[in-house]
């Protein structure tokens, strides 16, 4: 039976045809046929047919499932929130997102970028320290805050390369 099978399509690739519009020559097991009418559904065109609407509903269900982890993300965004707001001394009292806050410690606890995380664009940029009670503490504080005043300071761009050079713009 199996070697019946292959010799029927070595006996099709044998079998040639001349175009009736250019002249070339073609195998017959090339071609493609077409009818006036469109041939009937067989088994494999319903497979294929039904193959094609299991990938539809899977895109479906894809594009629900994604929509359905979005506002579920959003939802759990909103409720950590909440409950950062009611444990938070710092910065929801000063109307401030605590996303938008650096912590460095020294020389004072939080560098804020105020509209960061809302926005690309930055509102302005807050200075936050706890109530000093250092002497050497509040002397920093009033230097930077006497700087700041004098606008004595600089913007300078540092890039540093993956191989660790150093690069000032």
């Amino acid at each position: 039976m199996r070697a019946d099978m292959i010799k029927f399509f070595a006996v099709q690739r044998q079998i040639f045809g001349v175009c009736t519009c250019c002249g070339e020559l073609f195998r017959l097991s090339d071609a493609n046929m077409y009818m006036k009418k469109k041939p009937m559904p067989d088994w494999m065109d319903k497979l294929d047919q039904a193959e094609r609407r299991v990938d539809l509903q899977e895109a479906k269900l894809q594009e629900q499932k994604k929509e359905i982890q979005n506002k579920a993300g959003e939802k759990g965004r909103k409720r950590a929130m909440k409950a950062v707001r009611k444990v938070d001394p710092v910065f929801t009292p000063n109307k401030l997102n605590p996303d938008d806050a650096k912590v460095i410690f020294h020389p004072v606890d939080y560098l804020v970028f105020n509209g960061m995380k809302k926005k690309p664009e930055i509102k302005n940029i807050v200075f936050l320290d706890n109530v000093i009670k250092r002497k050497e503490q509040k002397s920093i504080q009033k230097s930077i805050e006497k700087t700041i005043e004098k606008e004595n300071y600089e913007w300078i761009t540092v890039q540093v390369s993956e191989t660790g050079v150093v690069e000032y713009k």
